[in-house]
C-alpha cells in the first residue's frame, strides 16, 4: 500500500472507533511527538507510550476528543502531511482547532508522527499541566 493509503487507513479506522485496527499501521517502536507545554506534550517512544497518552487524553476530555482530516493528504518522499480539525470538551471548557499531522512511512508502516496545532496556547490552556 502506498504511503497516503496507509495514513488514510489509519484515519478511517480511527473514525470508526477501531483503535486496534488504526494502530496496526504502526510499528511497535513508532515515535510520536506531541507539541506544546501541557501534560501530554513531548516525545512518546513506542506504541505503549502512545496508547497511554491517548487513553489519558480521552479520560481528560470525557471521551469526546475527535480528530478529523479536513483536506488533501500531501506526500513528499516518505512523509505524508494531513490537515486536521480537532475538538474536545471537558466541563465548561471547549476546544476547536485546526492543525497538521505529519507521518513518516517506512516499509508500509507508520514509524514517526508529529502533530501541530494552529494555536498551541489554546491547546495548552485546555489540557493544562
Amino acid at each position: 500500500m502506498e504511503a497516503k493509503g496507509i495514513v488514510a487507513a489509519y484515519f478511517e479506522a480511527l473514525s470508526n472507533g477501531e483503535i486496534e485496527k488504526a494502530f496496526s499501521n504502526f510499528i511497535p517502536e513508532t515515535k510520536w511527538y506531541q507539541p506544546g507545554n501541557n501534560k501530554f506534550s513531548g516525545l512518546k517512544n513506542n506504541l505503549s507510550e502512545i496508547f497511554q497518552m491517548l487513553e489519558e487524553i480521552m479520560a481528560d476530555s470525557a471521551g469526546n476528543m475527535v480528530v478529523k482530516p479536513t483536506g488533501p493528504m500531501l506526500q513528499s518522499g516518505d512523509l505524508v502531511s494531513v490537515p486536521v480539525w480537532f475538538t474536545a470538551k471537558k466541563g465548561t471548557k471547549t476546544m476547536s482547532l485546526g492543525g497538521m499531522d505529519l507521518f513518516q512511512i517506512k516499509d508500509g508502516k507508520i514509524v514517526h508522527v508529529w502533530t501541530f496545532s494552529d494555536d498551541q496556547l489554546v491547546d495548552d490552556a485546555f489540557f493544562g499541566k
